[in-house]
């Protein structure tokens, strides 16, 4: 890579666009990655921000997807804000050139709102549920996706905007903690939501699996008297009277 020139385009809005301010501090290039410092100021409490980074590869179509750090949906306001962008696992590293970066950002406004979900702290597989939200269009068609930290577990795919959705996570996904759904628009990428984190257990733990096994053991033992072998059971009681 030979040059890269940045382009800042933080779209604000709203009424008291005068209380925002976002500016690139530094910008740090090495061998595999471009890093990004940057403040973002806010005096309105509780605001989060959508922060993208775009590039002139695609013309700026579609948001770059090797980033971490503060992009994303729900970034907070603050002071030494970094984005960390892999340049060479993103254009892979035979890529040569020059590459324009362009920064997005708005007020994150969720375009549905979930009810009650954080309300359900386990979920289990095979076992439905149902997902209620409020807003939307009839046009939004919304693909589940089930994430397990930064890895996808399952998709769920073309849901109605119907403001609920039946959910029955399959076994093929592993239990454990900090699951969550994004919920997006399978036409727009940037409308999209993120659910609070839940475990994942299974339907019946394996403790519950092995009881009928140890009754069976314990059932032979019972039956042997021993580990050393049969043992001869006692006859009959006797009969009244004799």
């Amino acid at each position: 890579m030979k040059k890269i020139i940045l382009l800042v385009l933080i779209l604000i809005g709203g009424k008291n666009a005068i209380a925002q301010e976002f500016a690139i501090k530094i910008v740090e290039m090495t061998v595999d990655q471009v890093i990004l410092h940057f403040d973002l100021i806010d005096t309105t409490r509780n605001r989060t921000y959508t922060v993208y980074v775009y590039s002139s590869r695609d013309n700026f179509l579609a948001p770059l997807t090797k980033v971490s750090g503060d992009a994303g949906l729900e970034v907070k306001p603050g002071l030494n804000r970094k984005i960390v962008w892999n340049s060479k696992q993103e254009l892979g590293a035979t890529f040569e050139g020059d590459i324009d970066l362009e920064i997005r950002g708005r007020v994150y406004i969720p375009f549905i709102r979930l009810v009650g979900f954080e309300n359900a702290k386990v979920r289990k597989r095979t076992v439905p549920f149902i997902v209620k939200w409020s807003g939307g269009t009839r046009h939004n068609i919304l693909n589940f996706q089930l994430y397990k930290g930064e890895k996808l577990a399952h998709t769920f795919p073309n849901a109605p905007n119907e403001s609920q959705h039946k959910i029955t996570i399959p076994t093929s996904v592993k239990p454990g903690k900090d699951y969550y759904f994004k919920i997006a628009d399978s036409k727009n990428s940037e409308q999209i939501v993120i659910t609070s984190k839940f475990n994942l257990k299974r339907k019946i733990p394996l403790v519950l699996k092995a009881i009928p096994v140890a009754g069976i053991g314990g059932l032979i033992y019972f039956l042997t008297g021993s580990d050393n072998g049969p043992k001869d059971l006692e006859g009959p009681p006797p009969i009244p009277g004799n």
